[in-house]
C-alpha cells in the first residue's frame, strides 16, 4: 500500500516537474522584438520570407550600386534555402575599359542556404551563403554596344547582424565577400570583379 502512494506521489511531482518544463520552454521560444509582441511557440516549423538588400560594392575601380532580392523557406527559424537575383542599379565605369561611352551592367541569379544563430533575441547573426551563375556585359545609351558578354560562377559567404522590428519584420546589415570564378572580358579578369559588398535590408515573412 505505501508502495503504491510511493509510486502515485512521485508520478504527481513528475507531472507537474514536466508541465512548467514545457510552460518554460514556450516561454524562451517568444521572439523578442523592438515593435509588438514576439511570436510564441509554433505548431509547424516551416516559415517562409523575402528579403530585398541594397548593396554597395567596387568593380574593377568603379561603384555599383547593387540590388538583391532573395526568397526562401526557413526550418525552426534557424535554417533557411531558397533562390536569389542579383543586379546592379547604376551605370559600372570599369576603370580599365578604354572606351569612354560604354558602361558594365552585372547580374548574378543562383541559389542560398542561410544560418541563423539565436533568432529568437532581438538583435542576433545570420549568415547567407550565394551559389549562382552571373553576367556582365557593356551597354551604351543605344543598348547594347556589341562588345559581347562574359559569364561566371560566383559564390558569396556573407554575415549579417539582424534586429528584429516586428515579429514578420527584420532589419539587417552587414557584409560579404564575391569569389568570382575564372572569367576574362575585356580589360577584366575574374580578381577586378571579386570583392567586398556591404549590404543593408529588410527580411520580411513568417518565421517559425
Amino acid at each position: 500500500m505505501n508502495r503504491n502512494l510511493h509510486i502515485r506521489t512521485i508520478s504527481v511531482i513528475l507531472s507537474v516537474f514536466l508541465l512548467q518544463s514545457t510552460l518554460f520552454a514556450q516561454t524562451n521560444q517568444e521572439a523578442k522584438t523592438l515593435l509588438g509582441k514576439g511570436q510564441g511557440l509554433q505548431k509547424k516549423d516551416l516559415g517562409f520570407f523575402v528579403a530585398p538588400t541594397l548593396g554597395l560594392t567596387q568593380m574593377d575601380g568603379s561603384t555599383a550600386t547593387l540590388f538583391n532580392l532573395r526568397g526562401g523557406v526557413t526550418v525552426k527559424d534557424k535554417f533557411s534555402a531558397g533562390a536569389y537575383f542579383n543586379t546592379s542599379l547604376n551605370q559600372i565605369k570599369p576603370k580599365s575599359e578604354t572606351i569612354p561611352s560604354v558602361y558594365m551592367d552585372y547580374w548574378t541569379v543562383g541559389g542560398f542556404a542561410e544560418y541563423t544563430v539565436l533568432s529568437k533575441k532581438m538583435i542576433h547573426l545570420t549568415f547567407p551563403l550565394y551559389v549562382g551563375y552571373g553576367e556582365v556585359q557593356m551597354d551604351n545609351e543605344a543598348g547594347e554596344a556589341g562588345l559581347g558578354e562574359a559569364n561566371f560562377f560566383q559564390l558569396e559567404p556573407s554575415a549579417l547582424l539582424e534586429l528584429n522590428l516586428h515579429k514578420h519584420v527584420r532589419l539587417n546589415m552587414g557584409a560579404g565577400y564575391r569569389f568570382v570564378g575564372q572569367m576574362t572580358y575585356r580589360n577584366m579578369n575574374q580578381s577586378d570583379l571579386s570583392g567586398f559588398t556591404g549590404y543593408v535590408g529588410f527580411r520580411i515573412g513568417l518565421f517559425r
